[in-house]
């Protein structure tokens, strides 16, 4: 049986991609494509931020269900809202200590669901190794010390120095988790300049590393992260220079087999992102100010613990959608917030949970509003079953025949949504934004002019995967199918 390798390439857009194919600049994912299946069309989480697909890339369901809500999100269980890192300024305010060991610790060992298993766990309770290079979702049962680096041991004072954390057959995580080098250590970046070792070259190395000494486990998932921060940085459509890196560090990997033929006659190779983005408008009109437009109500801030009976919300801004946690138990208070945020047109759906199983959808601007519920008459194209009251448009879905429902630039829009709502406990509004723009409250990072991402909308939401020595056992494929794509090539039910 094929060993297998899945290649995650952050922020990855179809144009993009599709673009240096054509141009003939990607030669490594060019002949990934002429030699396997290339879909151009697969559909992310929602939100669609990093923490959140990646889990369900691991796990193979929605956050409903691997309890990985988003980048910024309010942990019930502290009364406190957990923040992964999104800006210097936040991490300064929470501490560097809460956000590292939030990163390091508990996004696998306390936010994942303990009773969702990761492809990890999975594929080595049948026997199988596995391994992980530089994405942060690794829960498995073999231990590891990490090690921080000094620069990031004296942010927090020294109270992290070295942390137990669990993973697979192979762990690595930049400095903190890594073999011993098998070459001069400056062909691996490290250090401050190069984020401790999570950048694309470092990935690449320790890959190919892998493959050199014939360590390399079962299942193996690459994580590339420069191209996130590219995309951020120059838009979303500007990042073929840095798809064309990820490209160098995959070809470096595929000569380390002798040949490329010979890489794909011992190994199966899955390459997609998590998430795409989209372009941000440069002007002020395309930030939706959720710290003013809320004011009026008693905030929880970053460093706050919830005080309850004073604590009204708390705002969680994830780039091009956001959650308003409700933690008063006043009735005026939902009400209260969907009439504010239902005056701006510039959110595309403002979702609330409506009853067990009900779910209400306001489209922003108008008096449009839609209610749905699972398990009904119609059906979509994932063969999921749902009932409906109210204006499809919210959505941008249609009936099609006597009881399909298809979605245009909302994909899988009823699914997401509810996922999103029923991520952990406690009652939420959700909002997602138009095209161009995105949210600003405290903590939240901000790109006017560059690219972004979160939203359910289409472009936030697509991204593109290359599949080669194995089948795609479904026409319609979302990222969570990742998960029985690689079970069911291993034998593995």
């Amino acid at each position: 049986m094929k060993k297998a390798i899945l290649f995650v390439i952050d922020s990855l857009h179809p144009t993009v991609l599709g673009r240096i194919l054509a141009e003939g600049n990607a030669p490594a994912l060019s002949f990934l494509a002429e030699h396997g299946t290339y879909i151009e069309r697969v559909i992310s989480t929602f939100p669609t931020m990093t923490p959140v697909a990646t889990s369900s890339m691991i796990t193979g369901s929605g956050p409903h269900r691997h309890g990985v809500p988003g980048f910024i999100w309010y942990n019930e269980s502290i009364r406190r809202i957990v923040d992964y890192g999104a800006t210097w300024q936040n991490l300064l305010k929470i501490g560097p200590e809460k956000v590292i060991r939030n990163l390091l610790l508990n996004l696998n060992g306390e936010h994942l669901a303990s009773d969702t298993p990761t492809l990890y766990e999975t594929l080595e309770a049948a026997g199988f190794s596995t391994g992980n290079i530089n994405l942060f979702m690794h829960r498995a049962a073999h231990t590891y010390t990490a090690k921080l680096p000094f620069f990031i041991a004296l942010a927090t004072g020294f109270k992290v120095r070295s942390e137990e954390v669990f993973g697979p057959s192979h762990l690595t995580l930049g400095q903190l988790v890594h073999p011993p080098f098998s070459q001069r250590s400056s062909a691996y970046p490290r250090g401050p300049f190069h984020r401790f070792g999570f950048n694309d070259v470092y990935s690449g190395e320790i890959a190919r590393q892998l493959v050199h000494d014939g360590s390399l486990p079962d299942f193996t998932v690459v994580y590339f992260p420069d191209n996130d921060k590219n995309s951020h940085h120059y838009g979303p459509l500007r990042t073929g220079p840095s798809l064309e890196l990820a490209d160098q560090q995959i070809a470096s990997i595929l000569d380390e087999f002798g040949s490329w033929d010979m890489a794909l006659e011992k190994t199966a190779m899955i390459v997609t992102g998590d998430h795409a983005q989209s372009t941000v408008g440069l002007g002020p009109e395309y930030l939706i100010d959720l710290d003013q437009q809320l004011k009026m109500f008693k905030r929880l801030r970053p460093m706050e613990t919830a005080e309850e009976g004073y604590h009204e919300i708390a705002v969680c801004p994830n780039e091009r959608m956001a959650f308003i946690y409700l933690l008063h138990r006043s009735q005026d208070l939902l009400p209260s917030i969907v009439d504010i945020l239902g005056k701006d047109a510039r959110n595309a759906q403002i979702s609330w949970k409506a009853g067990e199983n009900k779910y209400s959808v306001l489209q922003g601007g108008t008096e449009r509003q839609l209610y749905f519920s699972g398990e009904g008459s119609f059906t979509d194209v994932y063969g999921q079953s749902w009932s409906f009251e109210g204006d499809l448009s919210v959505v941008d879905a249609q009936v099609t025949g006597e009881h399909t429902i298809e979605f245009g630039k909302f994909p899988d829009a009823f699914m997401r949504l509810m996922s999103a709502l029923e991520a952990r406990k406690g009652d939420r509004v959700v909002v997602s934004a138009i095209s161009g723009c995105e949210y600003y409250a405290e903590g939240a990072p901000i790109h006017p002019g560059g690219g972004s991402h979160g939203s359910l909308e289409e472009e936030d939401s697509t991204v593109p995967m290359i599949v080669t020595g194995m089948p795609l056992p479904v026409r319609e494929p979302r990222i969570i199918d990742l998960y029985t794509m690689i079970l069911e090539h291993f034998g593995v039910s």
